[in-house]
């Protein structure tokens, strides 16, 4: 038994997320299809993140188990790659331990969000960022910001009522908001777990602060009272992506 990680990226823009759905298509059926024509052998994959649909990733870690004997996990790589669509990427293979766990093991996970700050967006941006018409004050977003650093409990970003009964407190460890050219503006959150749909309402939240719709104060406020109406909106999905999963250094051997 071979216990085998990917790193993988994609386009999530025509999927309906990471997990498989009657609905339509999905990352995870449409990569589990292709690993196992060409192993054949059914294979179940695990991810770190159950992506929503729309959502992008450049650092998805995905593992499967195998019985077959790989004699080149590069080759293995290729085969992958050359039946995948174009919006999906092996960028990475290697073996792990048996022990190894993509969900389980991870300590922390980046995401970044990227917003278009202008008054008409190019089209070539359209499916990978939010298109915010009006001005918003980067100042306000970076102090409000500060107030979400740490441990606290994250009732108020979290959209599932039934992910309420599961622990509420994470850790965020950093919010880096950067103006970059074509006044389009990335903000980068890393944090040790996310609840549902959490990362997208910290942004709309930040948003909302950013248009004056919140009161720069008023954060603290919405992560003590715990209530999800008192937060901004669910910032849309596609101008998220998934950058980066942490692991600890002897895990990732």
């Amino acid at each position: 038994m071979k216990n085998i990680q990917l790193l993988i990226a994609y386009d999530g823009t025509h999927f309906l997320g990471w997990q498989k759905t009657k609905l339509g298509p999905s990352i995870e059926e449409t990569l589990q299809g292709v690993i196992s024509q060409i192993l054949q052998e059914d294979i179940t994959l695990q991810a770190a993140s159950r992506t929503d649909a729309g959502v992008h990733a450049e650092g998805q870690s995905v593992n499967f188990f195998t019985n077959k004997e790989l004699l080149s996990l590069v080759n293995l790589q290729k085969s992958i790659n050359a039946l995948l669509p174009a919006t999906i990427r092996v960028l990475h293979i290697e073996e792990k331990n048996l022990a190894f766990h993509p969900t389980l093991d991870s300590i922390g996970k980046e995401y970044q969000y990227y917003i278009c700050n202008t008054p008409y967006q190019l089209p070539r941006h359209r499916l990978f960022s939010w298109h915010v018409s009006h001005p918003l004050s980067l100042k306000d977003m970076e102090r409000a910001a500060l107030d979400l650093l740490g441990t606290h409990d994250f009732s108020a970003f979290c959209n599932e009522r039934a992910s309420l009964n599961k622990d509420p407190v994470c850790t965020i460890h950093s919010i880096t908001i950067n103006l970059l050219p074509n006044d389009q503006i990335s903000i980068s959150i890393i944090g040790n777990r996310f609840l549902y749909k959490m990362m997208r309402n910290l942004i709309g939240t930040l948003v909302y602060v950013g248009l004056k719709k919140i009161e720069v104060s008023e954060v603290k406020n919405i992560l003590q009272n715990k209530q999800r109406t008192l937060a901004g909106i669910t910032a849309p999905a596609h101008g998220l992506h998934l950058i980066r999963v942490f692991y600890k250094q002897e895990q990732q051997k």
